[in-house]
């Protein structure tokens, strides 16, 4: 196996990517992290024993969305080097680090400032967005240019593979992110909740619809539990509205297996809570977009709504939580760490033959 060294956008949040990052750290033995910031109290604890090299001084770490016009520049600057191939993880800053070592470049999703505004600055003021606006025609050339010296692409999903080629006109390979469960223990949330009840497992993002999924668990006459980072200013038991914020994996891991449902309403590039919930036997209901559509097998771990719409929704509910556990898990199964280890240690050893 060549020596590795990682790259990530910046290790501030408990997220998908970045727990697809600590299962590259743990099987591909690799030490080394290059990122723009780190705040290790707010992201997975594995991180904390490894040699991660941050760009951002750590008093800053906190607020890095807020540097969005200078990141640009700050990426560029964040010098890679040492070891034989750089494994980039990137939603949009970590492909523009200064790479003097071959690298390939792991997309979860074209920059979403970039190519999905609308998503992005429903977070940003008038005045940051109006800026935005003005320099995307600039920011996306010097992202394009950046993106075009990868040795390799990789997409977590057909979806993100299909926005690489509207975004860049770039062809890439889809390798799946890897799935494991979330924790092999169980911990009970420190608070009440119903005895049957959806999850839905979304941060305070736009594109993720959280009221959608919650209009739609109260149509299907099940309250809804709600996780995340801002998910407390949601919590309205009254409602049906279970707002916990961020959990532990182990608190997690009982509500998945605890659920009769896992709700997705967003538009995800891959949608991994769909895969978490079924290798705990927990199926899912969701909108028939994005990558929903791979996650989520009908009739098997789960259903589509016809519609994006409460009611539609709510019939995916009732549909799903009537299917046999296992053939969820047996499903989720095909997702594991191991393939995706496999599957993309082919793409690393072509880079480094090549190089």
């Amino acid at each position: 196996m060549p020596d590795i060294v990682l790259a990530h956008d910046y290790l501030v949040q408990v997220g998908g990517a970045e727990r697809v990052v600590a299962e590259w750290a743990a099987g591909f033995g690799a030490r080394r992290i290059v990122t723009l910031a780190f705040r290790p109290e707010a992201t997975f604890e594995e991180f904390r024993g490894l040699d991660v090299q941050a760009t951002l001084p750590r008093a800053l770490a906190g607020q890095v969305e807020r540097l969005l016009p200078a990141l640009p520049s700050i990426a560029a600057r964040t010098r890679v080097s040492g070891g034989d191939v750089a494994l980039v993880s990137t939603s949009g800053w970590a492909h523009r680090f200064r790479f003097e070592i071959p690298h390939v470049v792991y997309v979860h999703s074209p920059a979403r400032w970039l190519y999905a505004a609308d998503d992005y600055r429903l977070r940003l003021s008038p005045l940051r967005r109006a800026g935005l606006a003005v320099s995307t025609p600039l920011l996306r050339r010097g992202d394009a240019e950046a993106m075009g010296r990868a040795s390799a692409i990789v997409s977590n999903s057909a979806v993100t593979q299909q926005r690489m080629r509207d975004a860049y006109g770039l062809d890439s390979v889809v390798v799946h992110p890897p799935v494991e469960p979330v924790s092999t223990d169980a911990a009970v949330p420190a608070r009440d909740l119903p005895d049957a009840f959806a999850v839905v497992v979304a941060r305070d993002r736009g594109y993720k619809n959280v009221p959608l999924a919650a209009a739609a668990a109260r149509a299907a006459g099940l309250p809804i539990v709600i996780v995340g980072s801002g998910s407390e200013s949601l919590d309205d038991p009254a409602q049906g509205m279970h707002g916990l914020g961020r959990v532990t994996d182990a608190e997690l891991a009982w509500l998945y297996r605890r659920a009769t449902v896992v709700v997705g309403a967003g538009r995800e590039d891959f949608g991994l809570t769909v895969l978490e919930a079924a290798l705990e036997g927990t199926p899912a209901a969701t909108v028939a977009a994005g990558g929903y559509l791979e996650t989520v097998q009908p009739g098997v771990s789960g259903f589509h709504a016809a519609s994006a719409t409460a009611d539609d929704l709510a019939t995916a509910i009732r549909r799903a939580r009537d299917l046999d556990p296992e053939a969820s898990r047996d499903w989720a199964r095909g997702f594991s760490r191991d393939v995706h280890l496999s599957r993309l240690a082919r793409v690393i050893e072509e880079v480094v033959q090549r190089a």
